[in-house]
């Protein structure tokens, strides 16, 4: 009696799969975010301009850049353009930029491991604290929280592209 072999998708194409639907959240969130900036930019003039009794909304656009500035780096990790990749093609041997991506890439896990830890603490602090933003009593927690969401977005890109540099595979590029 022989053993049948099924057909599966090997757990790296799952990560990348994976990876794959973060890259496209981590897009759609930072789309989010600068049409939020425009938003309360936009508003906040008018409403300064006008004399108008609201609040200033460009608090919301202070609160936007933190998501659109962590989960955006993550979304640079994932796809290599951040500096150290622009140094890393000039090198013309493979073998050396190789291990240059793998330098990097374990560089980058150590980073966001660190700053996924300081970010969680920091996070519960502003939990426990219940500090809010002055305008509009946004809570500190939720630009926090993004600091907090990037750093962990950027340690699966980062560990993920450590396993492409070491399997020889190439690195993820932009999307059209």
């Amino acid at each position: 009696m022989t053993a049948q072999v099924l057909p599966a998708r090997p757990v790296p194409g799952r990560a990348d799969a994976c990876e794959a639907w973060l890259y496209a959240a981590e897009k759609l969130v930072c789309v989010l975010c600068l049409a939020v900036m425009l938003f309360a930019v936009a508003g906040g003039v008018v409403i300064r301009f006008w004399g108008l009794p609201l609040p200033n909304i460009a608090e919301w656009a202070l609160v936007a850049m933190s998501p659109l500035t962590f989960v955006g780096a993550a979304l640079c990790t994932r796809v290599q353009a951040h500096i150290a990749v622009d140094v890393i093609k000039q090198v013309p041997w493979a073998g050396v930029q190789r291990a240059a991506r793998l330098l990097v890439a374990l560089c980058m896990v150590v980073f966001s491991v660190v700053y996924s830890w300081l970010g969680w603490t920091l996070f519960e602090d502003t939990l426990l604290t219940g500090e809010k933003l002055l305008d509009m009593g946004t809570p500190l927690a939720v630009p926090v929280f993004f600091l907090l969401l990037g750093m962990v977005c950027m340690a699966i890109h980062s560990v993920l592209e450590c396993w492409r540099a070491v399997r020889g595979l190439p690195p993820c590029q932009e999307d059209a």
